[in-house]
């Protein structure tokens, strides 16, 4: 259950998405697109380009958010997850719209009767709206990470005549949330974000894979994917597959290891 806000998103996440569905509806109900401009008061476009951009939020988010953690786990770059999963979304709303349409405007919805013709149309709007949304928030994710910035770093007391050890705690996991611990046992990256896994469970926490991995510290661990840190302690067993490996963590979760890898984990003694 723990995977499952990052597939259906937060409900902070939704409530975005729908008003900027609500901004864009209004706007397109006004100018009327594709043919609308002519079908019916301005109230009744509004309606109707709200409601469509209602549904194909629901529908584009949820195939995009799919198709970004199929990127992830196979290492394929986020944009061309987007473009595809903004493609896949684009077919059973095209046919929504098209029923959608026909219930409002029977008289004007016979010049597109062939459902490639809705599918086009719905792809054209759906492409560059899902683009201009994700760089938008994009970068309002990272003007936020800017400027929160690292976590701060306690003030260190007068140290004693004699140093005390090493402490093997590193500023990253001051950012977790107390529920789950500090026995940090892998990082995923999701698109922004990192999913830090422990012991007791899994969050999001708004910061760049890399940034995360420096911020370990002492921690004996390794970057073995693209879009995974592991931490040593936390490998139970190497599973091998053809020339797939993965590393069976202590919670359960199976890490993707990326080939180029393989051979510092061998050199490091992780794998055998």
């Amino acid at each position: 259950m723990s995977e499952l806000p990052s597939i259906i998103g937060t409900p902070r996440e939704w409530a975005k998405d729908l008003t900027t569905a609500t901004a864009i509806g209004v706007f397109l109900g006004v100018i009327g697109p594709f043919g609308s401009f002519n079908g019916g008061p301005v109230e009744l476009r509004i309606f109707f380009w709200v409601v469509n951009f209602w549904v194909g939020f629901i529908i584009i988010a949820t195939a995009v958010r799919l198709a970004i953690r199929a990127a992830i786990r196979l290492d394929v770059p986020v944009w061309f997850a987007i473009s595809v999963g903004v493609a896949i979304g684009a077919f059973p709303l095209g046919l929504i719209v098209s029923l959608f349409s026909a219930h409002f405007w029977p008289g004007n919805h016979g010049h597109m009767s062939r459902f490639y013709e809705w599918y086009g149309q719905t792809l054209a709007i759906s492409e560059p709206c899902s683009w201009a949304f994700y760089l938008f928030r994009s970068r309002l994710e990272r003007q936020a990470a800017e400027l929160a910035g690292p976590a701060p770093a306690a003030v260190a007391p007068t140290p004693p005549a004699a140093p005390p050890a090493p402490s093997p705690t590193a500023d990253f996991l001051d950012r977790l949330p107390p529920r789950l611990g500090r026995e940090l046992l892998c990082l995923q990256m999701e698109d922004h974000y990192v999913r830090a896994h422990t012991a007791r469970g899994s969050d999001l926490i708004l910061i760049p894979l890399k940034q995360a991995a420096a911020e370990l510290g002492a921690i004996e661990g390794m970057q073995v994917h693209r879009s995974w840190w592991v931490a040593r302690a936390a490998v139970r067993a190497a599973v091998t597959n053809g020339r797939n490996t993965a590393l069976e963590l202590t919670n359960g979760v199976v890490v993707p290891v990326s080939r180029a890898s393989v051979a510092p984990l061998k050199a490091a003694g992780w794998l055998t």
